[in-house]
């Protein structure tokens, strides 16, 4: 029974989707849809779906579409709110992540949404900054890497120097072999 009810919904969805008209009735074994007639069926019509594009939301909504000039109260609610960052983050290494016998570490920034070109990332390594050599530069490598525990958080700036987003302070391991605990000779580098 179940496998009907679900039939019979997807049937319905069908046809809601092509506007088409379905037709309900109900006898002894429950009740029916169908896109074909049947004796003592109810017509339904259940009408064309919706559909919008973003442009047309956009503009009901009194945002114009990129590379368009926008007028009214939309476009100076749009001059007023200043850029902001949803999110940015240290993606690579993760958190907590334990690394075996590494002589560097790439550290990766990631930005949501992207990154403006005026803006620069500033790495905090073990509480030590490190600038981006470009503008656009979002991968740190730091190279030798001493063994031990490390965090690492990364900052947006503006033009201005001006912190624009920080992200959530990232801690990782990095094993060293040691006099005490030397490598394994039996692995394979």
């Amino acid at each position: 029974m179940r496998t009907w009810s679900l039939l019979l919904l997807l049937l319905i969805a069908t046809n809601a989707l092509a506007g088409a008209v379905t037709y309900r009735w109900v006898d002894a074994d429950g009740v029916h849809y169908s896109d074909q007639p049947h004796s003592g069926a109810e017509k339904l019509y259940l009408g064309q779906t919706q559909a919008a594009s973003s442009a047309s939301l956009d503009s009901a909504a009194g945002n114009a579409p990129s590379g368009t000039q926008g007028s009214g109260a939309g476009a100076r609610r749009r001059a007023e709110q200043p850029f902001q960052y949803t999110s940015c983050a240290v993606v690579q290494p993760a958190d907590d992540q334990v690394l075996l016998e590494v002589e560097s570490v790439t550290v990766a920034v990631e930005a949501h949404p992207a990154k403006r070109s005026n803006d620069h990332a500033v790495l905090r390594f073990d509480g030590t900054e490190i600038e981006a050599a470009t503008a656009d530069q979002l991968d740190f490598r730091i190279t030798p890497i001493d063994r031990g525990t490390h965090t690492v958080a990364a900052e947006l700036r503006d033009s201005n120097n001006r912190a624009v987003c920080k992200s959530a302070l990232v801690t990782f391991h990095v094993r060293q072999p040691s006099v005490l605990a030397p490598a394994n000779p039996t692995r394979h580098r």
